[in-house]
């Protein structure tokens, strides 16, 4: 069960530091992402929002109550924490997916779209990890 909560604390502070860059720096989450500001101004909002506020805010909490159980919290927040963790781990499923499918249908099979379905995919099972083995018995 510890080696499944370590996975996920990597994954979550991975998620925040990713989340805290694209919030500051919305040129570097623009190219990661592979998308360009709009013509209209404005469009760097959109990265520091989603690509940025999203992500640093829903790891970091996950990432807290994570630490918090660790750290000899209550069952409760153990549980908690774990559902967190299952969220997200689905978002980053649910990304590969997607990503998966426009690799078949929009013929879209890059080495970029390849690396990051694994990437995703390496992700959603560390987040997961300690859901798993608490909810599935893993």
């Amino acid at each position: 069960m510890l080696i499944a909560w370590v996975f996920n604390t990597l994954a979550l502070v991975f998620g925040v530091l990713l989340g805290a860059r694209a919030l500051f720096e919305p040129k570097w989450a623009s190219r990661l992402v592979r998308l360009r500001e709009d013509e209209q101004g404005g469009g760097f909002a959109e990265f520091r929002a989603t690509y940025g506020g999203v992500f640093l805010g829903l790891h970091a909490v996950t990432l807290f109550m994570s630490l918090k159980y660790l750290m000899g919290g209550e069952f409760v927040l153990g549980v908690a924490a774990a559902g967190g963790c299952a969220a997200l781990s689905a978002g980053w499923a649910g990304a590969a997916f997607g990503r998966a499918i426009a690799i078949v249908r929009d013929k879209a099979d890059t080495q970029f779209n390849r690396f990051s379905v694994v990437f995703e995919l390496v992700m959603a099972a560390a987040l997961g990890g300690p859901w798993a083995v608490w909810a599935l018995g893993l």
